[in-house]
């Protein structure tokens, strides 16, 4: 029995022996990693702030909250390449202890680490240029034919859909169940098309023609609260205004008349604070 036990205990000293010289190259590889991650982070840091990098990620509705939350765009690459380069540290330093179960698990992870973090840095500069191209388009097409409240409604809507695409594109890139991502991705697409199909064969073809220009286009533009008004015989003064409907106090009292009704049959402005005998017929 003592025999077995000395046994044992050469075989473990040994092994330790053995292992001791891979230990201390493992410990130096931990230590320069840690140290070359700090000085990488810091750099990316400065060189973000260098370019004014927080400012534009700032600009951006994703940027303005994570921004508020304390992680400006320059902490949030400069924790990317600090936790890659500490991710990789110890993957190295567990290779050079040779012990198979782990040098798997590590190359496993070694291997994912790039996409995971080229999926961030997309996303998020993604984020930017969407914002930008949203607020270039919608300063182009402001002050144009088209109304303002139709180039919100478009610049909004393709911006999310910009952004779902990005998801999905972020997804694809990091191998996140890329099956079960296309799937989704043609749902979700495909319930984009058929509501906008439906809205369209609603605002025009199914009942709410007359409607159509007022929700798009926010007719009549000059009716405001406190101009009185005439329409078919009605004298009343606008009280309230919402998006189909008008709110007027007459003679007779409170009158809520369509803004269909206006558009179809013509109306009077007899008294403006501004214009004075305004008549659109």
């Amino acid at each position: 029995m003592q025999d077995i036990f000395l046994r044992l205990l050469n075989e473990l000293v040994q092994m330790i022996i053995d292992l001791l010289p891979s230990l201390i190259l493992s410990i130096i590889i931990l230590v320069v990693g840690y140290l070359v991650g700090r000085i990488t982070g810091k750099a990316v840091e400065g060189a973000v702030k260098l370019i004014k990098g927080d400012e534009s990620f700032r600009s951006s509705e994703l940027g303005r909250r994570l921004t508020e939350s304390g992680y400006p765009i320059s902490r949030i690459l400069s924790i990317l390449a600090r936790g890659t380069i500490y991710v990789l540290t110890i993957t190295a330093a567990i290779s050079v202890l040779n012990i198979p179960a782990l040098q798997e698990f590590s190359t496993t992870i070694a291997n994912y680490l790039p996409r995971l973090v080229g999926a961030v840095v997309i996303f998020l500069f993604g984020a930017m240029l969407i914002e930008w191209l949203a607020g270039f388009t919608e300063g182009l097409l402001r002050g144009g034919v088209l109304p303002e409240k139709l180039v919100g409604m478009f610049t909004t809507g393709i911006k999310y859909i910009f952004y779902i695409v990005l998801a999905f594109m972020m997804f694809e890139i990091a191998d996140i169940a890329p099956q079960v991502v296309s799937s989704v991705a043609l749902a979700i697409f495909s319930m984009i098309g058929i509501g906008a199909g439906l809205a369209f064969a609603l605002l025009v073809g199914l009942g709410l023609r007359e409607e159509a220009p007022i929700i798009l286009f926010d007719e009549p533009k000059e009716l405001k609260p406190g101009i009185t008004i005439e329409v078919n015989g009605l004298v009343g003064k606008i009280r309230k205004i919402s998006t189909l409907l008008i709110e007027l106090e007459t003679e007779d009292g409170l009158q809520v008349i369509p803004k269909r009704l206006l558009i179809k049959n013509g109306y009077k402005i007899i008294k403006n604070s501004l214009h004075d005998k305004h008549a659109r017929e």
